[in-house]
């Protein structure tokens, strides 16, 4: 390929978001739907993308339609450089930061994508935490800009239900500055069992409750 591969983050600093479920979701969809080849950069600590997509591999004669990649950080620069244009779309897997303002590696990951979709629950100390995040986004992305980059971010609720808590979060989030999706994700378990083998749109409950939000994902950042 002689393109550059585009480079996305589904992140936040806090863990628990959903935020490695939605990434193997929508890359997934832009694999089956879009014909797009991706790699996910696994650079969480806990590895959970990794180790779900080596478990399914075990259960599977053929490849998976997606590639991942377990790294840190600190390498992922120059893995980008050596391999970023085998692919059409790579998602970098940000892992949690316990000290935000300090962890310089997980920052500088932030500086190699173009887009970052932040993930919202709907409760007072995840909003905080997803404040604290966004001034970091916002700060990387006027870098950018500087630079003469784009990094376009938005953020979404996930995990939401029938709690005010949802509309105080999203009310919060946009007070703060922070633009957000018109389509959340619902607190179900059809968003807990993502795969490697089959994209969660290959479903009628899939594409009703996935549908929406994975188009609105794709006119926001151009896919």
């Amino acid at each position: 390929m002689s393109n550059k591969p585009r480079i996305v983050s589904i992140a936040n600093a806090k863990g628990g978001v959903g935020k490695s479920i939605i990434t193997i979701h929508v890359a997934m969809a832009l694999a089956t739907q879009k014909k797009k080849k991706v790699l996910i950069l696994d650079c969480d600590s806990q590895g959970s993308i990794s180790e779900l997509y080596e478990f399914e591999k075990l259960a599977h004669d053929e490849d998976p339609l997606i590639e991942v990649e377990e790294i840190t950080p600190r390498k992922v620069q120059s893995f980008i450089k050596r391999f970023g244009d085998d692919y059409d779309v790579i998602f970098i897997d940000v892992p949690r930061m316990t000290d935000a303002r300090k962890d310089s590696a997980t920052i500088m990951l932030l500086f190699n994508c173009e887009g970052i979709l932040i993930p919202v629950i709907g409760s007072e100390v995840d909003v905080l935490s997803s404040m604290d995040f966004v001034s970091i986004v916002e700060e990387a992305s006027n870098e950018k800009q500087d630079m003469g980059e784009d990094l376009k971010y938005w953020g979404f609720i996930n995990r939401r239900n029938q709690r005010k808590s949802n509309e105080t979060a999203e009310s919060n989030m946009k007070e703060r500055g922070l633009k957000m999706f018109k389509n959340s994700l619902a607190d179900v378990r059809l968003f807990t069992e993502p795969s490697f083998y089959k994209s969660i749109l290959d479903t009628a409950e899939g594409e009703r409750r996935f549908g929406p939000f994975f188009k609105e994902y794709c006119r926001k950042f151009k896919f």
